[in-house]
């Protein structure tokens, strides 16, 4: 939980991270979106990850198509030779906290800060 602290401590993420750990970090997180037992259609795929997206992004931070691509390219998601279907490739490990509720932590704690310190 620490690291995605790390990453969301400037608010909502406006892009990719850089880090490869942040990046493996952001995969784990995307992939667990996804029960290892169905299959999913590209429009199912895309609202997932549209949905989970808008919680911890800013507007036009992470779209849902890059996400996706990332996901196949990390061999975390497996797509079919049409490009029609898509299941996870194997099963991804819990997750502790969510990204938005860990940037939902981050606001209370900023709030709480400048509370203390209002005249």
């Amino acid at each position: 939980m620490n690291a995605l602290k790390r990453l969301l401590a400037n608010g909502p993420l406006t892009g990719f991270p850089t880090r490869r750990a942040d990046q493996d970090l952001l995969l784990r997180l995307a992939a667990a979106r996804f029960d290892p037992r169905r299959v999913y259609t590209e429009p199912e795929v895309n609202e997932i990850l549209r949905t989970w997206l808008t919680t911890f992004c800013a507007p036009f931070g992470i779209d849902h198509v890059s996400m996706r691509r990332y996901l196949v390219d990390a061999r975390l998601l497996v797509r079919d030779s049409a490009g029609a279907s898509y299941r996870v490739a194997a099963p991804a490990a819990r997750v502790e906290a969510e990204p938005a509720q860990v940037l939902a932590e981050i606001r209370r704690e900023r709030a709480a800060r400048k509370r203390q310190h209002a005249p």
